[in-house]
C-alpha cells in the first residue's frame, strides 16, 4: 500500500552521517587509512581492463586470422584453376602439334612412296573393334569434315604402306574396308609368285593359296610382300608386310599367310591419293 505522506528523517541523522564521513575523510587523508583499498580497486580495475584488452585483442587477431584463412584458401583454389588450366592448355597444345607432325610426316611419306602430291589426309574417327578383333568384317571411317570428293575403291594409305580401299561415304564419313576383312582381295607378290590375298577375318592377317608344285616357289617365313599392281587400284611395289607361316592344306596346294606391315588401331591419320595406279 502507498504511503500518503513522506517518510520523516531526523536532523540528526544527516548530522551523524557527515560528521563520519569527515572522520573516513581525515582519517584516509592523515593517515593513508584506505589507501590499501583504494589500491586494490585501482590494480583490480587494470587487472580487468588488461583481461578484456587481451580477451578482444585475442578475438580481433581470431578474426583477422580467420578472414586470412579464408581469403588464402581463396587465392590457392583461383592457383589451382589457372595451374588445371594452363595444363590442360599445355596438353591441348602439345596434342595439336603432335597430330600437326603427324600430319606432315605422313604427307612427305604419301610424296615420297606414292610419287603424288594429290594427296588428302583424314583422321581417323571409328573403328568396328567388336568386329575387327573377332569376326570378319573390318571397317574403320574416317572423319571427312571438309567433305571432300573420294571415290569408291580409292587406295588408302597408313604410316609407310597401303591398309585398304575406300567402301562409301556417309556425310561427313568415308568408310573403309581393310585388307584383313574377309570380303577383300589384294593383288601381291614376292620374288617367286604372284597370287590375290584374300583377308583372314583376323587382326593383321591375309592370306592367298598357291599351287604347291611351281618350281620356282622358294620363299620362307620372314621374306617381304610386296604390291603386285594387277587391277589398276594400288600402285605396285609397296611393301605390304611378310610372311608369317606356310601352311599345306592340299598334296599340291599349300596357304601363304602374310602378317600386314601397318597396324590400323596404332594410326590416327589416314591418306588416299587422287590418281589410280597403271594396271600391269
Amino acid at each position: 500500500m502507498a504511503r500518503s505522506t513522506p517518510t520523516y528523517t531526523p536532523v540528526r541523522n544527516y548530522a551523524l552521517g557527515f560528521i563520519l564521513s569527515a572522520f573516513l575523510l581525515f582519517s584516509d587523508i592523515s593517515y593513508g587509512t584506505f589507501s590499501q583499498l583504494r589500491g586494490f580497486v585501482q590494480a583490480s580495475n587494470l587487472y580487468v581492463q588488461m583481461i578484456s584488452g587481451s580477451i578482444f585483442e585475442k578475438f580481433d587477431n581470431s578474426l583477422s586470422f580467420f578472414q586470412e584463412s579464408k581469403n588464402l584458401a581463396q587465392e590457392n583454389k583461383l592457383l589451382r584453376e589457372q595451374i588445371q588450366k594452363t595444363r590442360t592448355e599445355e596438353f591441348i597444345k602439345r596434342k595439336d602439334l603432335e597430330e600437326s607432325l603427324q600430319i606432315i610426316d605422313l604427307q612427305k611419306t604419301l610424296v615420297s612412296s606414292l610419287k603424288s602430291t594429290d594427296i588428302n589426309i583424314f583422321k581417323i574417327d571409328s573403328i568396328d573393334l567388336r568386329n575387327y578383333l573377332c569376326c570378319s568384317t573390318h571397317r574403320i571411317f574416317l572423319r571427312n569434315s571438309n567433305r571432300v570428293q573420294v571415290a569408291e575403291n580409292t587406295p588408302v594409305f597408313a604410316k609407310s604402306s597401303f591398309v585398304g580401299q575406300t567402301k562409301n561415304s556417309y556425310l561427313n564419313f568415308i568408310e573403309v574396308i581393310l585388307f584383313s576383312d574377309t570380303n577383300h582381295v589384294l593383288p601381291i607378290k614376292s620374288k617367286f609368285f604372284f597370287c590375290d590375298a584374300r583377308g583372314m577375318g583376323k587382326p593383321l592377317l591375309i592370306s592367298c593359296k598357291i599351287n604347291k608344285s611351281i618350281a620356282n616357289f622358294q620363299n620362307k617365313i620372314g621374306d617381304t610382300i610386296f604390291t603386285s599392281g594387277l587391277g589398276g587400284i594400288f600402285l605396285k611395289n609397296i611393301e605390304i608386310g611378310i610372311i608369317s607361316a606356310i601352311n599345306p592344306i592340299a598334296i599340291n596346294e599349300i596357304e601363304v599367310v602374310i602378317t600386314l606391315k601397318t597396324n590400323p588401331l596404332e594410326e590416327n591419320f589416314y591418306g588416299t591419293i587422287g590418281i589410280k595406279s597403271d594396271e600391269i
